[in-house]
This record gives structure tokens, sequence and C-alpha cells, in this order.
């Protein structure tokens, strides 16, 4: 969201108002220095909904080997009526205030577009996830269930699999805890409001989102943050969906800035690099297992490891001398950009798969959770990378095979190189910012009229 807001200001586009938790204001300012993209407070963030306060005995049930339970265990997390209404009725003020002629929202922030609907705004979406989950419900069922985890050509086994995760999934929101509040005279409101007005409208005193789906079919256009042929195709594509691939901004940083790094990934002509985002903790035996793959790996190849600072006392007291860990870099871009490194190792984060495939990187993927399953899936498919099976027990010398074919088979890297090019094709940061005008210039908007970026804060 920052970088098409910042694409936009970048061609002229004034007036644009950005609305977040306050915990962002900073890097929002920062677009345009406060001139042309102005920061509006939906408040304060709720600790207790920030991933980096969740107990560890949470991530543990977000993170086990059945996807089912991990995926229920996040709808329960992520689950706060009082919060959606506060941000719902936020919104609605924030709208008021600024008259947007067009709103770009998270299509997560699903409060924000029943607000902007509610008041007659337009809207275009921006999804960073696999573009299927969307439109789940609709999905045939022989195609892979999203967070499923399975690949596109599924064996006999497989697809009994995807039935029965599928009707698992379809179950989920149908648990005692959830029927029970839809059983209370102010849900049975809702519903009603919602049956008589499904894309908004909902009271202002309370609220509670409809399907992902509905929002798509509302919007004027749908930005997915990938390609087709990543993304496994599926029947009915919607016609306001556009395949933008990669979501990175126009002037990002491809040197990296800190010369100390910069000289040691100069130097060494065969890099690893190994980052797994920012919500996930690895666990001891995680830790320790990446150290051990960088001791099969050395001396030929070096790994650069970006570890958050509050996991490091994990590490072991020496480590091996191929071994350069980095609470911190200053640009991900610029590192995947860097000539020397070879193979990026992963979670399965949307951005950071499409991040590697933008600069023609093989990758390994050790997915954690939800998508990320998904996302291993479609990084093997598309010839572009192997994956884990999970990564609860993790295998040292697997990891270390895999990081060596990768390394070594020039399959994997051609594939890297050729989705690179189909990403950049699709337009990107680019692409989204021309369809954004388009709409506006369209729509025959009066030029003193704004736009709006709506984004959830995580």
């Amino acid at each position: 969201m920052i970088s098409i807001a910042g694409e936009l200001a970048a061609r002229g586009i004034g007036d644009i108002w950005f609305a977040s938790t306050d915990k962002r204001k900073a890097e929002i300012e920062a677009i345009s220095g406060g001139d042309s993209v102005r920061f509006m407070s939906l408040g304060p963030s709720r600790p207790e909904l920030e991933p980096e306060n969740w107990p560890d005995e949470t991530m543990r049930a977000m993170t086990t080997g059945s996807p089912l339970r991990n995926l229920a265990t996040v709808v329960d997390v992520n689950t706060d009526p009082d919060y959606s209404r506060q941000q719902y009725l936020r919104t609605l003020e924030i709208v008021d205030e600024v008259r947007p002629a067009l709103a770009v929202i998270d299509l997560d922030s699903r409060w924000a577009i029943d607000a902007v609907t509610k008041k007659g705004v337009p809207y275009v979406l921006t999804y960073p996830g696999p573009v299927s989950c969307i439109y789940a419900e609709r999905l045939p069922w022989s195609y892979p269930t999203p967070f499923s985890g399975l690949p596109k050509d599924m064996s006999p086994s497989q697809r009994i699999r995807n039935v029965l995760f599928r009707l698992g999934v379809m179950a989920v929101p149908m648990r005692p805890k959830y029927l029970l509040s839809a059983l209370t005279p102010i849900f049975k409101t809702i519903f009603e409001d919602i049956r008589a007005n499904p894309f908004g409208g909902k009271p202002d005193t309370d609220y509670i989102p409809g399907r992902q789906s509905q929002y798509a079919d509302g919007a004027v256009a749908v930005l997915a943050h990938s390609v087709f042929g990543i993304e496994y195709p599926f029947p009915n594509i919607p016609g306001n969906l556009r395949m933008l691939g990669a979501i990175i901004p126009r002037d990002a940083d491809t040197e990296v800035t800190d010369d100390d790094l910069a000289r040691w990934l100069d130097t060494h002509e065969s890099v690893v690099y190994a980052a797994f985002g920012t919500i996930m903790r690895l666990a001891p035996q995680q830790i320790q297992a990446i150290v051990d793959v960088a001791v099969r790996l050395g001396p030929e190849h070096q790994v650069l490891w970006k570890l958050p600072r509050s996991r490091r006392h994990l590490l072991p007291s020496e480590l091996p001398p191929n071994l350069r860990v980095e609470s911190w870099v200053p640009s991900q871009p610029a590192v995947l950009a860097h000539p020397h490194v070879r193979v990026f190792f992963n979670h399965g984060g949307g951005n950071a798969i499409h991040e590697g495939l933008h600069f023609g990187k093989p990758q390994l993927v050790m997915p954690f959770w939800t998508d990320n399953l998904d996302n291993a899936a479609r990084i093997v498919d598309s010839g572009a990378g192997l994956a884990l099976p999970h990564f609860r027990d993790p295998d040292a010398g697997d990891i270390a095979a895999k990081l060596t074919r990768l390394l070594d088979e020039r399959g994997f890297r051609s594939s890297a190189e050729g989705w690179s090019r189909q990403l950049r094709e699709a337009g990107g940061v680019v692409a989204a910012a021309e369809e954004i005008t388009r709409v506006l210039d369209e729509r025959a908007f009066p030029a003193h009229q704004p736009s709006m970026p709506t984004a959830r804060d995580h």
C-alpha cells in the first residue's frame, strides 16, 4: 500500500489521504514528506492483535502439522468484532471528513470496504496472497482448496484430502462459539441488514463482515500481486481482476547501502539468503538446524541470515565461518538483486516469494502457516524452487541437500529468471498506479477530489 501511494505521489497526484493505525504514521508521512500523501489516524492498534505480542502457545497452535487446525486458530485469534466495529465507525468519520473520489483498500480491511460502500465511494482492492483465496467458495472441487498446501496436479489420495479439507474449512465458522454469537439479537439484526444490502450499509452500531468474493465483486478493480502460472488459474476469472506481479517500489534500492554488508556480498560469489518474515518465531531446534545447514554448505557457499534480534539469544556461542547473521538489512530487494545471492531460503510469504522471483532467484520454502503452504506448492509447480514438508522439525540434511540442488541445477535458475521476466512485464506498482488513475479518468472525477488508500496495520 505504501508502494502504491508512493507511485501515485511520484506521478504528481496530490491530495492522497492514507488511513491506518498510529503505528504506521511515520512510514506513511515519509512517503512524500507529508506533502501529497497525508496520514489519517484509525487510532491505536490493539496490542493483543499484534503478532509480536501473541504468546508462544498461540504461535504453536497456528503452526501445527494440521493445516485445518492452523486455519481455525488463525481465524479465532484474528476475529475481534469490537475492534472491527471501532475501525468501521472511524472509517465512516474519515470518509465524511475527506470525501474521497476513490478508495484503495487492502481486502483484509473489510470494515473499510463496508464504510466506503455505505458512503457511496467506489473502491479498488489490493490483495497480496493467492488470489484464489478470494473466490474460495466458487472454486471447483478439483481445485486445490486455499490454505491446504496441495499442488495443482493432485494424486488420487490428495484429491480426497482436498475434499475433506474443504469440508473442514466450511465447518470452521459453524463451530458453537460462532453459532451462539449469531443467535444473539444484535447479530440477528446485522444478518437481516446483510440480506437486505449484502455489499454494505450495515448498522452504525454493530459490524460483521461479508464474504471476500462479495467485496471483490463490488470493486472497480482487484489488484493481485502475482501472475497466473504462479497462481493457479481457475474458471470464470472476474473481469475486474488485474494480475500485476510483485508490488515493489519503482525506486527501490537495488544496491546494498550498508558498506560492510555490501563488501561481504561482493567478496563471496555464492550466497544463500535466509529470511523468514516478521511474524514467525524460530524455535531453538529450527535455529540449530539452520546453523547446521551452514556447516554443511561451507566453505564453498556462504549463508546470510536475517534473524530478528529477539531470537538471537538462541544462537550457539560459536557460528560457522560461512554464516553471517544480521538482525536487519537495509533493503531486502537490494540483497535479492545482488548477483552473488543465488538462492532465497524463506517462509513462503506472498511478498517474499514474489520478491524472490522478481529478481530471478530460485527458492527453498519452509512454510509456517496458512497461505505459506499454498505459496510453497506454487513455487514447486513453477519450477523455480523446492519446499520442505513442514518447519516444526526441520532436517538439516534435507535442507542442505535441497539448497545444494538449487545451487547446482541450472533448471531452477532458468525457471526463476523466466518468471522474473513475466512479473516485470505484468507491471507491478507502475501498473497498479496506472489502473487507479485510469479509474479516476474514466469516471471523470473532479481533479480536486482526493483518493484514499486504506491499509490494515499488519
